[in-house]
């Protein structure tokens, strides 16, 4: 057999198990894709893996804000680029904001990725509903699938805090929240206040 044959082929093996390894990290689903990269991953030494490491940390932001999370002292930086995402969703620099939950609903989902602190990403869950509440008090009326998802976004982060018991810590922030949305019709109001009462009283 052409060993020239081989070596093509295991070279090209190689690069499929690296490009799946990337497609896993980063959310895309292959079929037996975890266990292609086990099975790859067991292949390097620890000065290839180290290497590895490395080279995603340098060409990926998400791999790099991920280690920022993980060995920094805080995560305030990262929180903060993040919450700004949202910020320019609905208040802009210049101009007036669109206010589409779908994008301020993405920030969220990018930053699930790399939260290792659930607080960080209550702290972010809660920061949506407020810019929302925000921009309805300042444009007006919306619509109800804006107010469906305000409501479910408070819903979310209200019961995450219950479950890491952090209700002490974000009592207060809620609290606010609530008074926010006093005059807001829709049943924003109540249904806000019910929550605030079901997770914290």
């Amino acid at each position: 057999m052409d060993n020239g044959w081989i070596v093509g082929k295991k070279s090209c093996k190689n690069q499929i198990l690296k490009e799946e390894k990337l497609n896993f990290i980063f959310g895309i689903k292959t079929d037996n894709l975890k266990s292609e990269l086990n099975k790859y991953l067991k292949t390097l030494t620890e000065k290839e893996l180290i290497k590895e490491v490395k080279k995603l940390y340098d060409k990926f932001d998400s791999v790099k804000k991920y280690y920022e999370l993980e060995l920094g002292n805080n995560s305030e930086k990262v929180l903060a680029g993040f919450k700004l995402r949202i910020k320019k969703e609905y208040f802009p620099n210049r101009g007036y904001g669109h206010g589409r939950s779908s994008v301020s609903r993405k920030v969220i989902t990018d930053f699930k990725k790399i939260s290792i602190h659930p607080k960080d990403l209550i702290e972010l869950i809660l920061y949506r509903t407020e810019m929302m509440l925000d921009f309805t008090n300042a444009y007006g009326d919306i619509n109800e699938s804006f107010y469906n998802t305000l409501e479910g976004c408070f819903e979310q982060a209200c019961k995450l805090i219950k479950k890491e018991n952090l209700e002490s810590y974000f009592k207060k922030y809620c609290e606010e929240l609530v008074g926010k949305s006093d005059h807001l019709g829709w049943g924003v109001s109540d249904s806000m206040n019910y929550m605030y009462e079901e997770y914290f009283n």
